[in-house]
């Protein structure tokens, strides 16, 4: 049996406050870790290789609806992605984004 009382707003409340340091701690971990990445330049030599293969640099546009749409699918993955490290850190964004201009 649930020690759990749906009365109890109290320790629904604070519940919801120790949910929510646990979110915003993994969240800072993630930028972090991204932030590590971002700062090595092998680092930075995959997630350029991710963003090609994701096509976040160019059209998904196809005369076959399906592969339109896995294209699609890929490249938002790569949006994600550039959100993710712009986020984490704009400067080495762009420091990745000006190796990629110069491969």
């Amino acid at each position: 049996m649930s020690a759990h009382d749906p009365t109890d707003l109290a320790a629904q409340d604070a519940q919801t406050e120790r949910d929510s340091t646990v979110s915003v701690e993994r969240r800072r971990r993630e930028l972090d870790d991204l932030r590590w990445v971002m700062g090595h330049a092998q680092g930075r030599r995959v997630l350029q290789r991710l963003f090609e293969q994701t096509g976040v640099y160019r059209s998904s546009w196809n005369h076959s609806g399906s592969v339109m749409a896995f294209n699609e699918g890929r490249r938002d993955i790569g949006l994600w992605l550039t959100a993710e490290c712009t986020e984490a850190s704009m400067d080495a964004y762009l420091k990745l984004l000006r190796e990629f201009q110069g491969k």
